[in-house]
């Protein structure tokens, strides 16, 4: 099975990875999901790109407790990669 990792961001300082697990849950199984904390952004895995596909196509730009949502695909950080 493929997985596929979403960022979130634009979410209150408060959410919870419960409260972003409960979002997310309605389009297909999460393999996991991490909070940034006091940062206002997260990340969810599905199981399948379907899913991630279906989550950021209904929630990218809508509007969740009075924010804005940015869903987007997740990018790699590279750690050694040197920054101007």
């Amino acid at each position: 099975m493929e997985s596929h990792k979403l960022y979130v961001g634009n979410l209150k300082h408060s959410m919870t990875e419960d409260d972003l697990r409960e979002v997310f849950s309605s389009f297909g199984t999460l393999t996991d999901v991490k909070v940034i904390r006091d940062r206002g952004f997260g990340f969810v895995t599905f199981e399948t790109l379907e899913g991630a596909e279906q989550a950021r196509e209904a929630l990218a730009g809508k509007e969740f407790e009075g924010r804005t949502l940015r869903v987007e695909d997740a990018r790699p950080i590279y750690l050694n990669e040197r920054r101007p």
